[in-house]
């Protein structure tokens, strides 16, 4: 997530340097890599303050936008036994806000397998969670590695006849699960 950003530092740096040394005559071959002798002491002066400003307010915004690209984890809370697709549509008018527990979104799936929530949808990285949940309490699913019951998990935007809608989708069972239920999507199509 922060590789855009230092790809705009090098990109700022590199401009900076590039009208320091644009101050050197055609040719020439001072000793003085950055500035060539006949810069006045005044210019030399506002270039490095302007470089130094540069480069601090970069560093501070590349350090303020990596800070902002963090949300809370979410924690999913699926049905005991459930197989199937889940999916969470964000925005919408009218359904209950998520719950924040211990710094985590709250996100107790329908038997149906789909959330409404008005909500609007976090950005950036963070570790979610899934359990299995009943009467009896919670039990983690695991959701990378050869065990894992989580499968292709995507976020998108879709138009319809309520307008633009938010989702998050992933599906919920064995890999051999996972793939019949995309090739038969596929082959449906």
């Amino acid at each position: 997530m922060i590789l855009p950003y230092l790809a705009i530092a090098l990109l700022m740096f590199t401009t900076l340097y590039s009208a320091i040394v644009g101050f050197r005559r055609p040719g020439s071959r001072e000793s003085n890599w950055i500035f060539p002798e006949a810069a006045h002491r005044c210019s030399r002066t506002l270039a490095i303050t302007f470089a130094l400003v540069l480069l601090t307010g970069a560093a501070w915004w590349v350090g303020v936008s990596a800070k902002n690209s963090t949300r809370h984890p979410s924690r999913f809370l699926i049905p005991n036994g459930y197989t199937g697709w889940v999916r969470v549509e964000f925005e919408v008018q009218g359904a209950p806000p998520l719950a924040v527990q211990d710094g985590e979104y709250v996100l107790r799936i329908p038997s149906d397998g789909m959330l409404r929530t008005s909500s609007a949808e976090q950005y950036g990285w963070a570790k979610d969670h899934y359990y299995y949940y009943s009467s009896q309490g919670t039990r983690s699913l695991p959701d990378s590695g050869q065990a894992s019951v989580i499968w292709g998990k995507i976020n998108g935007k879709q138009s319809g006849a309520l307008g633009k809608q938010k989702y998050e989708e992933f599906f919920v069972g064995t890999m051999q699960q996972f793939r019949t239920q995309v090739k038969g999507e596929n082959d449906s199509r």
